[in-house]
């Protein structure tokens, strides 16, 4: 069993103990503050809450771009401070072991440069588990069961789903439609209606808290025009109508998965139907339109946000596995 499960993902990074749980499950993100003669390195919601109100002398750095890597040394430096402050007194005993999530359809090349810039950053062993099936792990289910099982994990950077029998994967499709685009075509929504300018922490926040609400909701900005604050109040059907359509998208580029699936997996995806997980799986009319597209019943477990980090930990060394060729 691994000392951690490392669920690196492009807006959230969550890490998690096999006993202990969740222990970290902040922003994926890091902000190099100019300190003296030196720089502070700051990461998560503290560097969040930085975001834009950094000075010029400041680096704001994501380690992840739409589920990519994009600069392992940024990453390195991101990872070791993460596990430094989670490993804690288990650092100085000696290097821990984690599993990290990858996509299903990660290269050797990327699985390489992604666990030696983790194991750079301090860790003693790394391996590797596909986002989908860890989420399964995380959920309770059995990656060794012989029938048909599906997750669809729905992040801010992707969108991916798996079809899988006793943890091997027989289909998946992945697509870039996911959590910040929706994020992106709601700004674009408000400046164009409203002449609103938002910030994207401010709407994500609108989109989010619009998923469960019933009442108007407000959005906080800066006018486009006069450049001066502005408030304005939101029907959530007007969340609703700038997301869907990329959700819409989301689905239709998923939904493709099915036409890889063997026949004989039909009958128990019917009856045990698709788990949906992720940062964005909350996000308006999702679980609506993957039941419409797929034709099966979608169930949002009871920790969407949380349960790939908590299966990476409960993985021990289980490799990733690669998709059974078409």
């Amino acid at each position: 069993m691994a000392d951690f499960g490392i669920d690196l993902g492009t807006a959230t990074t969550v890490v998690c103990h096999p006993r202990d749980g969740v222990v970290h499950d902040e922003a994926s993100l890091l902000v190099e503050w100019p300190a003296g003669r030196g720089r502070e390195l700051i990461i998560g919601d503290a560097a969040a809450a930085l975001a834009g109100r950094t000075p010029s002398g400041a680096r704001v750095g994501y380690p992840l771009r739409a589920g990519v890597v994009t600069d392992l040394t940024l990453v390195r430096t991101y990872l070791h401070e993460v596990v430094r402050r989670t490993a804690r007194g288990r650092w100085r005993i000696r290097r821990p072991h984690a599993v990290l999530s990858c996509p299903v359809d990660v290269t050797p090349l990327e699985r390489r440069a992604l666990a030696e810039s983790a194991e750079e950053a301090g860790l003693g062993h790394v391996d590797l588990l596909a986002a989908p099936l860890a989420a399964a792990l995380g959920c309770g289910l059995d990656l060794d069961d012989p029938r048909v099982q599906s997750v669809v994990d729905v992040g801010a950077g992707t969108a991916e789903i798996a079809v899988f029998c006793r943890g091997v994967v027989l289909a998946h499709r992945a697509c870039r439609h996911a959590g910040d685009e929706m994020t992106a075509a709601l700004r674009g929504h408000l400046r164009d209606r409203y002449g609103l300018h938002v910030s994207s922490a401010a709407a994500d926040a609108l989109k989010i808290a619009a998923s469960s609400a019933r009442e108007p909701v407000p959005a906080e900005g800066r006018d486009v025009v006069s450049g001066r604050p502005r408030t304005v109040t939101i029907e959530v059907s007007e969340v609703e109508t700038a997301v869907v359509p990329i959700v819409r998208r989301t689905v239709s580029a998923l939904a493709d998965c099915l036409d890889d699936l063997p026949v004989a997996g039909v009958p128990d995806l019917l009856a045990s139907g698709v788990v949906l997980v992720g940062g964005a799986s909350s996000a308006s009319r999702l679980r609506e339109e993957l039941e419409a597209a797929l034709g099966l019943p979608v169930k949002v477990p009871e920790r969407p946000r949380t349960c790939v980090g908590e299966g990476l930990a409960l993985a021990g060394g289980r490799p990733a596995p690669r998709a059974r060729p078409a």
